[in-house]
Order: structure tokens, then C-alpha cells, then sequence
């Protein structure tokens, strides 16, 4: 049964809240268009269970159509990030997470418990692939799926480390199984789609705050309006917000995200912007040196991990698109 382990876990956190308040009715596996994995009654009232491994923001959207169609629905899960959290209340999609977090709202019944963490975490070894600099590699791999099977010293001089870091970073992403043989000559990268959400969170917890160089806002009063008419300089490109703005036309940007190795003061000159630590243009550093785009975007992956790592409902609904249509392997 699909499962079923996560759900009696969550349950079991339930009823320890809601005691003789909640039955567990059945688990079904109807062939119906919209599937569910059980339904628990709370006051007479049905509760329609989708459980699953772990939740992560861009799976939201989708169980916000399940919502839709069943008007109440549980989400269980061993684990949920905060994120996904966050957009699940957003939605009115109730949880509860393998440690016993919950969010309920079906009145009468309103239960709020946070902060439970994991327990009896098993200690990983540390991985070599995902430190700050393998993080560098990782992202050139994912970009450019042919690269690893180019020399060493061609991957190290497109992420910009040092030598030894490409063997490091090999090796660690085949002891996780995200590199495999493919014949006697050629590697290929696996598990796509886990490696690039792990990329993303890892990139975002590690990389991308060391990135960070400083806020600033203009002093045009349209610059809001005019910021896609902004002639860019010296291999700076749009990044998070805007760039998915150009990418999809779906996101009206609130944070003007930049990459870029303009010096502050050239920064100033160039675009008569102010620091300011309330501003609303994020300056970072550009870490790459892959050809620009013709409209001066960062690539496609660095665009939807900037928007997956907010609370934000329509950045990660654009995320989503951007996932579907740029990054998605057939």
C-alpha cells in the first residue's frame, strides 16, 4: 500500500491531538482523476490524505488543484521544508510532517504545533561535491550536461577552482549515485531532477549568501518601469525576479536581483544607484563565465533556484514554469 507507514505516523500525531475527534475511514486507491491516499473524519467531516516522502515548494501548486477538487485536504509527509511550509498555509492546504508539526485548520479544529525537529538524525559523512567551491562545479555540470566528460582541467577553468576540487567533486557525486558509466568512455549524470533540487538548496544555504555584495535603489522615480530598458555593463546579467520576468512575462518583480564583477563605486557611476540596505536591488557576484545570454539573463537554473528559495506563491508558480520549460528532462 502507497505509503502507507507515513500515513499511520501521521495519523497516530493526530489522534495524540485530537483523540476521539478523528477516525481513520479508509485508504482507497480508486481509479478516479485526481488520486488520494486515504480519508480521516474529523467532526463527520472528510479529510482527504495525499501523502508522500517529502514536500518541497514547487510540488505546492499541484496539490493546491487537489484542494481544489477535494475542498479538504491533509498532506502528510516524513518531511516538508519550511518553504513548502509556508506556501502550504498560503493555500489552506493542512500538513503534518513524520515529526509531528502540524497545521490544521477545519473548524472547529485549529492545531498549530512548530519546531519540532528531527530526531535520532543519522550523522552523514560529509560529501565532497557540495561545498561552496563544488557547488561551482555542480552548477557548471547541471548548465552543461556534456561537461563531464571533458577534461578536468576544462571543468575547473569553466567554474574558476582549483584543480584538485574537480576530482573531489567527481567522486562525491558518484558516491551519491548522481554520476554513473554509461559505456567504457563516457559518464552520465543521474537522478536528475534530485541533484538539481539538491544543487538549489545547497546553493541557496552555502553559496549564495557569500555571493552577496550589496543593496542599493535608484534614484530614476521610473525605474520601475524602465528597468528592462537599463543598457547592462561590463558581463553583468538579471538574475531571480526580473529575469524571470523576461524569461516568462508571468512575475511583476519586487527585488531586482544582479549579477555582476563591477566594483561598487562603477556600480554607482553606471547606473546612478545609492546603497542602501533597504534598497531594492540585490548586487551579487557572478561566479561563472558561460557565454551571455542575448538578453542578458543568468541561466535558466541559477533563475529558478533564486525563486524557489522564497515563500513567495506566484515566484514559485514561476519557478515551476520556468522548470517545465527550460530545465525538465523528457
Amino acid at each position: 500500500m502507497r505509503h502507507q507507514n507515513i500515513i499511520e505516523n501521521g495519523f497516530a500525531h493526530l489522534k495524540n491531538e485530537l483523540e476521539n475527534v478523528i477516525e481513520w475511514e479508509h485508504l482507497t486507491y480508486k481509479n478516479t482523476d485526481i488520486p488520494y491516499d486515504a480519508v480521516f473524519v474529523v467532526n463527520d467531516l472528510d479529510l482527504y490524505v495525499e501523502a508522500k516522502n517529502e514536500v518541497r515548494p514547487i510540488q505546492v501548486e499541484q496539490l493546491s488543484q487537489q484542494k481544489k477538487h477535494f475542498g479538504n485536504l491533509l498532506v502528510i509527509a516524513n518531511y516538508i521544508t519550511p518553504n513548502a511550509k509556508e506556501l502550504l498555509k498560503e493555500k489552506g492546504i493542512n500538513y503534518v510532517d513524520g515529526q509531528g508539526n502540524i497545521w490544521l485548520k477545519f473548524p472547529p479544529v485549529y492545531i498549530h504545533i512548530e519546531g519540532i525537529p528531527k530526531q535520532n538524525t543519522p550523522k552523514h559523512k560529509k560529501n565532497r561535491a557540495f561545498t561552496k567551491t563544488g557547488i561551482k562545479v555542480i552548477f557548471q555540470l547541471l548548465v552543461d550536461n556534456e561537461l563531464v566528460n571533458t577534461t578536468y582541467r576544462n571543468i575547473a577553468e569553466k567554474a574558476e577552482v582549483a584543480l584538485g576540487t574537480i576530482t573531489r567533486v567527481i567522486e562525491g557525486l558518484k558516491e551519491e549515485g548522481f554520476l554513473v558509466k554509461k559505456n567504457k568512455d563516457q559518464w552520465v549524470i543521474t537522478n536528475y531532477a534530485e541533484l538539481l533540487n539538491r544543487w538549489q538548496e545547497e546553493y541557496s544555504k552555502r553559496l549564495k549568501p557569500a555571493l552577496f555584495v550589496k543593496r542599493y535603489r535608484p534614484t530614476d522615480e521610473n525605474f520601475h518601469v524602465n528597468w528592462k530598458k537599463l543598457q547592462l555593463q561590463h558581463d553583468t546579467v538579471w538574475g531571480g525576479e526580473p529575469a524571470a520576468d523576461i524569461l516568462t512575462n508571468y512575475l511583476q518583480p519586487e527585488q531586482y536581483t544582479l549579477y555582476t564583477r563591477q566594483h561598487g563605486q562603477d556600480i554607482m557611476k553606471a547606473y546612478r544607484w545609492v546603497p542602501d540596505d533597504e534598497g531594492e536591488i540585490f548586487i551579487y557576484k557572478k561566479f561563472w563565465i558561460t557565454p551571455l545570454d542575448k538578453q542578458n539573463l543568468a541561466p535558466a537554473l541559477l533563475i529558478y533556484a533564486e525563486l524557489m528559495d522564497t515563500k513567495d506563491s506566484r515566484c514559485i508558480e514561476t519557478a515551476t514554469i520556468i522548470y517545465e520549460q527550460f530545465l525538465q528532462k523528457p
